[in-house]
């Protein structure tokens, strides 16, 4: 028994409490949930931040493009992410040790030709200096 003019549920003067995830389905009329597909950008920020601490600046960025390969959600981000750190710490220690291997074969080559007892006796025994001749031509102020 409405005594308005409008349709039943159609009239203005009701307050209908609106959930933005759930909406009806335009071909049976059911109601449905929504899901979200995105992942926004301080999730895709903790994910980064958890790699880098997990697994370094490559860690940060596999960790940045799962989240938003997995559209935000973290069960399988987790499955993912941890066996995925174990290869790239392999990955870093790798780099790190070639990296650390170059820098000491670089200075051991650098060192050998500077500190190498054998050169330096061979370059000071070639000079020929005839002291009394070198304090008679130069004489030097401190």
């Amino acid at each position: 028994m409405n005594n308005s003019n409008f349709p039943e549920g159609n009239d203005p003067g009701l307050k209908k409490t609106i959930n933005p995830t759930i909406v009806e389905d335009p071909i049976d009329s059911s109601k449905r949930v929504l899901v979200r597909n995105t992942v926004t950008g301080f999730e895709q920020g903790i994910a980064a931040v958890m790699g880098l601490f997990t697994a370094g600046p490559i860690g940060a960025l596999a960790a940045w493009g799962t989240i938003r390969g997995v559209q935000g959600k973290w069960t399988p981000w987790v499955i993912i992410g941890i066996p995925l750190s174990i290869i790239i710490n392999l990955i870093n220690f790798l780099i790190f040790t070639i990296i650390a291997a170059l820098i000491v074969a670089v200075s051991e080559d650098y060192s050998s030709k500077i500190y190498n007892p054998r050169m330096y006796l061979m370059a000071v025994s070639s000079i020929n200096l005839d002291i009394d001749k070198v304090n008679q031509n130069h004489t030097y102020f401190l």
